[in-house]
């Protein structure tokens, strides 16, 4: 099964925007080729009260604003001391799970030290079996 995601483009959702008057939510979504889920996350997010319902324009304004938000920040960031050693303890074949014990012992009080959680995926190598019979 292949997904694929595309942003809603201004035909799309001056579409909607005419459409939204007199015809459902499935019907729309019928009408656009997508998902009414879809056209009802669109209409929740991008609908703003004070302007008496859906603008197009406006819901692709908001539209970019939210794709361009800043991410969460990485807990390791490049060119830090800490990135230096944990690349260095990974070249030695260390195990993610060592790398945090082993920083939670050098800096057991420094509360800039980003926390370290190692998921249960890390710590076991990849298993990938094939039959060829």
């Amino acid at each position: 099964m292949t997904h694929c995601y595309h942003h809603r483009t201004a035909e799309e959702r001056a579409t909607i925007m005419l459409m939204r008057e007199g015809h459902s939510i499935r019907s729309i979504a019928k009408y656009l080729g997508g998902a009414s889920s879809t056209i009802s996350r669109e209409l929740a997010r991008h609908t703003v009260p004070s302007h008496a319902g859906y603008d197009a324009s406006l819901a692709g304004f908001r539209a970019t604003l939210t794709r361009h938000r800043a991410r969460r920040q990485s807990k390791l960031r490049l060119d830090t001391p800490l990135f230096d050693l944990v690349t260095y303890l990974l070249r030695k074949y260390w195990s993610p799970r060592q790398i945090a014990i082993t920083l939670k012992r050098m800096y057991p009080n420094d509360r800039n030290l980003p926390l370290f959680k190692v998921r249960p995926q890390c710590e076991k190598p990849p298993l990938h079996a094939h039959r060829w019979a």
